[in-house]
């Protein structure tokens, strides 16, 4: 049974391009560009809440791809797909709300705002996602293991979207800022730092999910294998 996601080649390439990228991103994010001045300091956490915000809210996505693939053709390697990809969008998430309160409460003088749409439906997300590795661990029965989390997926899919379009759809009675990609008016050293921050923990997205994916099938492997 094959292991590997793609063609050998892409772990050097992708290495290659994260070594390449992601330490030059982080150290542009802490020193390049200006501060908000209303923020100070603290402002720098943009460079790293917001891509990772953008990836955990991209991995539901990719799991409720390879979660209907699974449902479609039964074949446990879409469900493996599926639960690597929701792992990595957990870990990401974590990493949101770590950062998130760090910065709103330098920032807003509170650590979380219960009034802001898009923290509220992004922590629903979260304990969707915390719902997801319960009812794998809780049910017994390998098939409907794979269905149950297949349509869970989805359901955490429908999540990240309504936390994607939280401050996009409606008006947001919190202090969350409105979509960064509105801001047209964003400053050239603030706009390179991001983009460049973006495709950093994108490109760490890609090298987690393949080492994750190749941890999860040759765990899924050995079950098989013990059946």
């Amino acid at each position: 049974m094959n292991i590997r996601l793609l063609h050998p080649a892409w772990d050097w390439i992708l290495s290659l391009l994260f070594l390449s990228i992601f330490p030059f991103a982080v150290l542009l994010g802490l020193y390049y560009p200006n501060v908000i001045l209303e923020q100070g300091i603290s402002h720098r956490i943009f460079y790293f809440h917001v891509p990772v915000a953008w990836v955990a809210l991209y991995g539901p996505g990719i799991s409720s791809i390879c979660a209907i693939a699974y449902l479609v053709t039964k074949k446990r390697t879409w469900d493996t797909l599926s639960l690597s990809a929701n792992k990595i969008s957990l870990l990401f998430a974590i990493g949101v709300l770590f950062s998130g309160p760090i910065w709103a409460y330098l920032a807003w003088g509170t650590p979380w705002d219960t009034t802001d749409a898009r923290l509220n439906s992004f922590f629903v997300l979260v304990l969707s996602l915390v719902a997801y590795f319960l009812l794998r661990f809780l049910v017994l029965d390998q098939t409907k293991k794979y269905i149950f989390s297949a349509f869970l997926s989805l359901f955490c899919s429908v999540n990240a979207i309504l936390t994607w379009g939280a401050i996009r759809w409606m008006d947001n009675p919190g202090n969350h800022p409105s979509s960064v990609l509105g801001k047209k008016g964003m400053d050239p050293d603030m706009r390179i730092s991001f983009w460049l921050g973006i495709l950093a923990y994108h490109l760490l997205f890609l090298i987690l999910y393949r080492l994750v994916y190749r941890l999860d099938k040759i765990k899924a492997v050995r079950e098989e294998l013990s059946d």
